[in-house]
């Protein structure tokens, strides 16, 4: 069994207005980012040392209760995954994007709603580039 240290924030204690976690396995940390109805996964390292918005993993939510659902979700998936896993240490290069509806479903963005969602996609992105060093 691999060990994982997760930390976590949640926007009613911290001042930059999102929950995340960070879920570290030895030298290995991924980042997962709730802010509003958007997740993001990151690899942390990468993020931190170069301020690049790369996720792993982005999720688009219609409701507030089904993003901190499934950010918890998320949190409890990302313990059970090897260092080996994409997420810790084998970066796939995709576009993993999805949206989550309101029925519980999930499936992964198509070009029409990459347009619908191009705003918050844009919010999402600066918000994260913003408080980098927050994180």
């Amino acid at each position: 069994m691999e060990k994982s240290i997760v930390y976590i924030s949640m926007r009613d204690d911290n001042n930059i207005d999102c929950s995340y976690s960070i879920v570290q396995k030895d030298e290995l940390k991924v980042i997962i980012v709730l802010k509003d109805l958007e997740c993001g996964i990151f690899d942390y390292n990468k993020l931190k040392n170069e301020k690049k918005f790369k996720y792993l993993l982005l999720k688009q939510y219609y409701d507030n209760k089904s993003a901190y659902k499934d950010f918890l979700k998320l949190i409890g998936k990302m313990c059970k995954k090897t260092k080996s896993s994409k997420y810790f240490s084998n970066h796939r290069i995709e576009d993993n994007r999805m949206i989550h509806d309101n029925s519980k479903n999930e499936h992964m963005i198509s070009l029409e709603e990459k347009k619908l969602y191009n705003d918050r996609y844009i919010i999402f992105k600066k918000f994260v580039i913003d408080n980098i060093d927050n994180f």
